[in-house]
């Protein structure tokens, strides 16, 4: 049995061998953090079928595996169809509305054809089993397929937008750990929560505050590399990211300080990239929302009385045990970003 010392070497010395893998990923370009993602799906889509599964019922049930498996990759087929469709007309540049109403075709044609399989697949004396992984597919299909999807939008808007709020949720992680060690249950003896007794408040709020510094200083640096700024389409023209035009988010403006906090501080304008506040917005997100994705995987792990979700990663557990807070987190930074940074066009219609 492992030592408490060993315990955090190894899961200091994993994570920061993830950490740097991650970081050679994306400097090798959008590409293969695409794929990344999408490999990262399907093991995360394979730990979660795991926890419901039994072999002894699942041997009596046709092609359950199977099934599975094909509502997962007709969820995939078409989340990913923007850059199937980008695929397509690289190769044909004529027809483009008849390559997209020949993928919205076959995504139909394969949720159709996984509707009738399915239906045909039921055996009497386990139609209540069966209806009960149906409904455990659908809803990993929705946390890990649907939600994910804005993080191959983030790619597209600027590698900036993914790398962000990756860094928030591993910042927050971290500091929650390490706040919870030096100080959990030192300060406040009412517990956090029952669905993780090892949670403490000390941990969640030392995480909040150094997550929130960590999110007003980190665009400092990630600005400094102009490639990551770029939109994908913008790159497409310039890999190197020389010619690409920088959103004004990431221009320094002047900023007047209130009255009240100028006599305070002693100044009355601050010179600041815009893009920090929304980071700082993000960091509280990270902070305050997204640790309830972790608390969801905790009430998973409970309800099926396991520790990790699997033992892929030494001292961390499986790939859901790490991804856990990021599928919202990265729907969040979609969502601001379409809603405050670009903002969609509103429909003219009549």
């Amino acid at each position: 049995k492992k030592s408490n010392i060993q315990k955090l070497l190894t899961r200091l010395l994993f994570g920061f061998m993830m950490i740097f893998g991650f970081l050679g990923i994306i400097n090798a370009g959008h590409l293969y953090v695409c794929l990344l993602v999408a490999f990262l799906q399907i093991l995360t889509f394979r730990e979660l079928a795991n926890v419901r599964f039994k072999a002894y019922k699942a041997r009596h049930v046709p092609m359950f595996r199977t099934i599975q498996w094909g509502w997962f990759y007709t969820a995939m087929f078409y989340v990913y169809s923007d850059g199937m469709q980008g695929i397509f007309m690289y190769f044909s540049k004529t027809n483009e509305n008849q390559i997209a109403s020949l993928h919205t075709f076959l995504s139909f044609s394969l949720y159709a054809s996984m509707f009738c399989i399915t239906v045909l697949s039921f055996k009497k004396g386990f139609y209540k089993y069966q209806m009960k992984q149906l409904a455990w597919t659908f809803i990993t299909v929705f946390m890990i397929v649907f939600q994910m999807k804005f993080a191959i939008d983030n790619i597209k808007a600027g590698m900036f937008w993914f790398l962000l709020p990756c860094s928030l949720v591993i910042c927050n992680d971290c500091m929650a750990y390490f706040s919870g060690k030096a100080f959990g249950k030192k300060l406040i003896n009412y517990p956090f929560m029952k669905l993780s007794p090892n949670k403490t408040w000390e941990g969640f709020i030392g995480a909040y505050i150094f997550t929130c510094i960590f999110a007003f200083v980190y665009p400092l640096i990630l600005v400094k590399f102009r490639w990551i700024l770029c939109t994908l389409a913008d790159l497409d023209n310039d890999p190197s990211g020389a010619t690409c035009e920088i959103d004004k988010v990431f221009l320094p403006e002047e900023y007047d300080i209130p009255p009240f906090f100028t006599g305070i501080l002693g100044i009355e304008s601050v010179r600041m990239l815009p893009v920090q506040m929304h980071s700082v917005l993000l960091g509280m997100f990270a902070s305050l929302v997204a640790p309830f994705g972790g608390f969801f995987a905790s009430a998973i792990k409970r309800a099926y009385d396991i520790k990790d979700f699997d033992a892929l990663i030494p001292g961390h557990g499986g790939i859901m045990d790490r991804m856990d807070c990021q599928f919202i987190m990265a729907m969040a930074t979609g969502v601001h970003y379409t809603t405050f940074i670009r903002p969609k066009a509103t429909c003219q219609c009549r």
